[in-house]
């Protein structure tokens, strides 16, 4: 029985997609949501992780890309697995918890480039209608996690 090559195993492997998102909440205890250029709906600040990168360092990346704040170390909160859909494939949605913004951090914020074109606090009943139906269960589950004070859970998108 001819052996199979390391290289032509790893290749064989499935591709996820991988994504990190960042909760903040205002002294208010509204959620920070961002409309992106390029979707029919609202979303953490966040997006795709890159080749050999973190997910922690992809967040950090992503919210200084996208509404200008340089944050340190989020606390992880969630890891969500989401079916391949569509045409999207399946993936691994990270979700960190980025604090509370406190007026001088909200002055802060500034859009850079085209990618996001609004920002704003939402009251999570608000918010929620306004996410898609996955970030939605995600959203909801992650803010029960950071108010009971919790960390480090598994989520499934669909359940």
């Amino acid at each position: 029985m001819k052996k199979m090559s390391d290289s032509k195993f790893y290749r064989g492997l499935p591709r996820k997609r991988i994504g990190s998102g960042v909760i903040f909440l205002n002294v208010r205890g509204q959620v920070l949501l961002v409309k992106p250029s390029y979707k029919g709906h609202w979303s953490l600040p966040g997006g795709g992780v890159d080749l050999n990168e973190p997910p922690r360092a992809a967040a950090i990346r992503e919210v200084r890309e996208e509404i200008g704040l340089a944050i340190k170390e989020p606390e992880f909160v969630a890891v969500d697995y989401v079916r391949a859909r569509g045409v999207k494939t399946e993936a691994l949605q990270f979700i960190f918890y980025g604090g509370v913004l406190r007026k001088p951090q909200v002055k802060k914020i500034r859009l850079r480039g085209n990618e996001i074109t609004e920002w704003a606090f939402f009251h999570a009943a608000s918010a929620l209608p306004l996410l898609s139906m996955e970030s939605r269960k995600r959203v909801v589950r992650c803010l029960r996690i950071i108010r009971a004070d919790r960390q480090g859970a598994y989520l499934e998108a669909w359940k």
